[in-house]
C-alpha cells in the first residue's frame, strides 16, 4: 500500500515549543485579492494566424493565399536600429501580404494604451496582464505595433485571442508586419515608445525587461484560474489556517497544524518543512493505516504533488538535484502526473489527520505534511477530488 511507505516520510516526533514562530500580522487579504484577481489570464497564445501561429491566410489585395508565420527579428537581435526588443512576425507570403490581418491580444487582460505614436511605430496597442506563476501573481504588459488599425480603446477589458487591431506598416515605414513585445513589470513606467537602445542601453538590460515572446507564451499556455476552479485550497501558514474554495467563494475555513520546522519553503528530503508554491491533490485514500506511524494519519491521506517544476528548478539550480532528476519532475508536472518521490528533494508531502487530537498549544508536528483535525478530514476528503488546485503561503 502506498500510504505506508509514506508514513515514515512525513509523521515527526512532537516538537517542544508551544510558540508560533510567525509575525502576527496577516497578509491573507493581499493574496486574497491577487489569488482571485477578476483579470486573471488563463494563459496565453499566440496573436496572429491560430492560436499555435500556424495556418493560412489570404491576400486581402490580390486574394492569393498563403501558409504560415514567421519570426523575421528575434528579441534582443541587433540590426540597423540597435537591439530588438521583441519579436517581428511576417505572413511567408512576403511583402505587403499581410497587410490587414487581424491581430489578436495574446491573452486576457486590460488596455493601457492604444493610439497612434507617429512613425516608425504606427498605431499601438498595450495591454496588462496578470498570471498565476507557481502561488505567485506576476504581471507584464504585451505591446502590437505598427497596426493598420485599432479595434480597441483605453482602459478596454479583452479576453485571450480578441481582435484588437490589424497589421500594418508603421505609417508607412516598413513593410506590413507585426512588431510585438512583452515588457515585464519593472517596465510598468516606461512610456509606450521607449527604445532601449536609444537610450544607450545593453543587450544585458534589455534582457532584465523583457522577455522573449515566443519562449514566454509556449511555457504559459494554459494556467491556472482559482476564481473559476470547482475546488481551490488555500493555506496560511502563519495563520494555521486552510481555506476551501469552490468557483471563487469561500465555503469553509479548518484550523490546521504544521511541520516541526514551521518557517521557510522546503529545500530537501529531511528539513521537516512543509513547502510553499502551487501543487495540486493527486492521490488519495482512506485508512486506517498500517505500519508502526499508521495512527498518525488518522483517517485519510491526500497527497500533494510535491515537487512541483519551479521546486525542481530551484533544487537544479543549488545542486541538490541532477539535470536528469529536474526533467522527470517536470515531465511529471506538465503531465499533471505523479512527480518522483525519491529525490534529494523529498516526497511524500500531503494531508493526513493525527493519532486522536493534537497535544494542546502544539501545531508544529509532521515531517513536512499538513494534518487536520480528524473529524474535519473524514468530512473534507468526501468533498475534495483529485486534482484539486492547493497554494501553500508563508
Amino acid at each position: 500500500m502506498f500510504v505506508t511507505l509514506l508514513l515514515s516520510v512525513c509523521i515527526g516526533l512532537l516538537a517542544s515549543a508551544d510558540a508560533s514562530p510567525f509575525e502576527p500580522a496577516s497578509t491573507d487579504a493581499s493574496i486574497r485579492e491577487q489569488l482571485f484577481h477578476p483579470l486573471l489570464a488563463d494563459g496565453f497564445d499566440f496573436p496572429i494566424g491560430s492560436p499555435k501561429a500556424t495556418g493560412y491566410y489570404t491576400d486581402l489585395k490580390t486574394g492569393m493565399q498563403y501558409e504560415g508565420w514567421y519570426i523575421a527579428t528575434q528579441t534582443g537581435e541587433e540590426y540597423s536600429l540597435g537591439l530588438h526588443t521583441g519579436e517581428d512576425w511576417n505572413g511567408r507570403g512576403g511583402s505587403n501580404t499581410d497587410l490587414g490581418q487581424p491581430v489578436r491580444s495574446i491573452g486576457r487582460g486590460k488596455v493601457v494604451a492604444a493610439d497612434n505614436y507617429g512613425a516608425p511605430w504606427g498605431n499601438v496597442v498595450m495591454i496588462e496582464h496578470y498570471y498565476l506563476e507557481n502561488a505567485t501573481v506576476k504581471r507584464i504588459f504585451s505591446l502590437y505595433a505598427h497596426l493598420e488599425e485599432l479595434f480597441v480603446d483605453e482602459s478596454d477589458t479583452v479576453g485571450k485571442r480578441q481582435q484588437i487591431g490589424t497589421i500594418g506598416t508603421g505609417d508607412g515605414a516598413y513593410l506590413a508586419h507585426l512588431h510585438l513585445e512583452i515588457r515585464k513589470e519593472n517596465m510598468a513606467d516606461y512610456p509606450v515608445d521607449y527604445w532601449p537602445s536609444a537610450e544607450g542601453k545593453d543587450r544585458e538590460w534589455l534582457m532584465e525587461h523583457y522577455l522573449a515572446p515566443t519562449f514566454f507564451i509556449k511555457k504559459h499556455r494554459r494556467l491556472p484560474v482559482p476564481s473559476t476552479a470547482q475546488h481551490c485550497l488555500v493555506v496560511y501558514k502563519s495563520d494555521y489556517r486552510l481555506e476551501h474554495w469552490q468557483l471563487g467563494d469561500r465555503v469553509n475555513t479548518y484550523s490546521i497544524a504544521l511541520s516541526q520546522a514551521p518557517l521557510g519553503h522546503k529545500q530537501k528530503e529531511g528539513d521537516l518543512r512543509l513547502p510553499e508554491g502551487a501543487y495540486h491533490i493527486n492521490q488519495k485514500s482512506r485508512g486506517p493505516f498500517e505500519g508502526t506511524f499508521g495512527a498518525f494519519f488518522g483517517p485519510a491521506w491526500m497527497r500533494l504533488s510535491y515537487p512541483n517544476l519551479w521546486d525542481a528548478k530551484a533544487g537544479l539550480a543549488k545542486g541538490t538535484i541532477s539535470q536528469a532528476a529536474a526533467d522527470k519532475i517536470e515531465a511529471a508536472w506538465k503531465a499533471g502526473k505523479m512527480p518522483p518521490k525519491n529525490t534529494a528533494l523529498g516526497g511524500g508531502i500531503g494531508i493526513h489527520g493525527w493519532a486522536g487530537d493534537w497535544p494542546e498549544k502544539e501545531r508544529h508536528l509532521t515531517w513536512g505534511c499538513i494534518s487536520m483535525q480528524n473529524e474535519d478530514l473524514d468530512v473534507f476528503y468526501d468533498q475534495v477530488p483529485v486534482g484539486t488546485l492547493v497554494f501553500i503561503y508563508p
